[in-house]
């Protein structure tokens, strides 16, 4: 059987996986490729069939090319087709990435040969978050399939619209008779093993919502008598809690705004972006992050304070944002119960009046002026919504 691998970044990666795993059961597999590969400390560089043919019989698995270029290319199709009957299994990338993860084909893309009976195609959702220009290969034609420039915001329907049209479309026109099939890799995260099934699935994902994440590391903690963000909890701060629930791919973009030097070399040091902050006000804050995240489709912002605040609540709000087809004229609010609290989340419509605030005031002044555009999301646990402004709420929630 021929298998030919296309798509984004990961193909020679999965192509070893499924050699490793085919070979163990016995059969000899031969890998190569119909565009090129990068060489392997045991790539078999020659043309000779004969030569792969007795590797083959020697090793049960041969990966085999022609040198070029600090590469190795396709095998002249005579050898191609001489070798071929003495392989159980042929796999073939047949498709090139430059390793990026997002990938809109050429018109002379990919490279199938006759006879191919599975076609997998690879989709990089580790290029979730990413910016178009630093994600995409063939980068002018992706912009043109979606619609969107440089600084587009890649998120899964994205990826969705570019393997369907990119790949699965054309592919089951011109091979009506192949097994073809999607192949989506990601990190072992909740959220990406839920677009991952969707992907494999063909089912519709949905429009495409990006979401960015304001961290609030501006107060004083005037009552707290000391920085509250870097006072400890089950042995990690609250601004390390913060950091540690919004990380991840929920979120295409994150910034912490403060005007706090110690909590910007600790978020710098983790390499999580930072508006250092010299205004006095509230709104000053919101304004700051808000401009920050003015590409977004939405922005949540989440105080620092609340330490046993769950990724899983997060995550329910921003796929609630992302259902809702008119998000962008939208408040997501946490809360539990009849009680009420943040972090809040608001669609693009309301960026303008977020970087206007009345003095001293924060989004809850938004939040009362469209109160109909209001939705509570529901938490798992009550206490998410706790937090922390004295060292008696602190003691409070350590013995809860």
């Amino acid at each position: 059987m021929i298998w030919a691998v296309v798509g984004s970044g990961g193909k020679t990666t999965l192509i070893k996986k499924y050699a490793r795993y085919y070979a163990q059961k016995g059969l000899k597999v031969l890998v190569t490729t119909s565009t090129h590969m990068a060489v392997e400390e045991d790539t078999l560089l020659t043309d000779d069939a004969e030569e792969i043919i007795a590797a083959l019989e020697k090793r049960g698995c041969v990966m085999a090319g022609r040198r070029e270029n600090g590469k190795f290319s396709a095998l002249s199709m005579e050898t191609f087709r001489r070798v071929c009957p003495h392989a159980d299994l042929v796999l073939m990338e047949a498709d090139g990435s430059n390793r990026r993860p997002v990938k809109f084909p050429a018109h002379y893309e990919p490279v199938i040969y006759d006879g191919t009976e599975r076609i997998t195609v690879v989709c990089g959702l580790h290029g979730l978050g990413m910016r178009l220009a630093d994600a995409a290969h063939r980068p002018e034609l992706v912009k043109d399939i979606l619609g969107a420039d440089d600084d587009t915001v890649i998120t899964a329907s994205h990826i969705q619209t570019l393997v369907r049209k990119g790949y699965l479309e054309p592919l089951k026109e011109k091979y009506p008779d192949a097994q073809i099939d999607i192949y989506p890799t990601h990190d072992g995260s909740d959220y990406r093993k839920m677009i991952a099934e969707k992907l494999k699935n063909d089912e519709d994902i949905g429009p495409a919502r990006s979401i960015g994440c304001v961290i609030m590391a501006s107060g004083k903690s005037r009552r707290f008598g000391s920085n509250k963000l870097l006072a400890e909890i089950g042995g990690r701060t609250l601004l390390e809690r913060i950091l540690d629930v919004t990380d991840g791919d929920i979120f295409a973009g994150r910034v912490v705004v403060t005007g706090n030097e110690d909590v910007r070399k600790i978020c710098e040091s983790r390499g999580v972006d930072v508006v250092f902050n010299g205004f006095p006000g509230r709104n000053d804050t919101v304004r700051l992050g808000t401009e920050y995240m003015h590409r977004m489709d939405g922005c949540i912002f989440c105080p620092c304070d609340q330490p046993l605040l769950k990724r899983e609540s997060l995550q329910n709000m921003a796929e609630a944002f992302s259902a809702d087809a008119e998000c962008e004229n939208r408040i997501f609010r946490l809360s539990f119960g009849k009680r009420i609290g943040a972090p809040v989340l608001f669609g693009r419509n309301y960026f303008s009046e977020l970087c206007s605030l009345p003095p001293k005031r924060g989004g809850s002044y938004l939040m009362e002026k469209y109160a109909g555009e209001v939705r509570l999301i529901q938490a798992a646990d009550e206490a998410e919504l706790d937090d922390i402004d004295t060292q008696e709420d602190m003691a409070e929630l350590l013995i809860k």
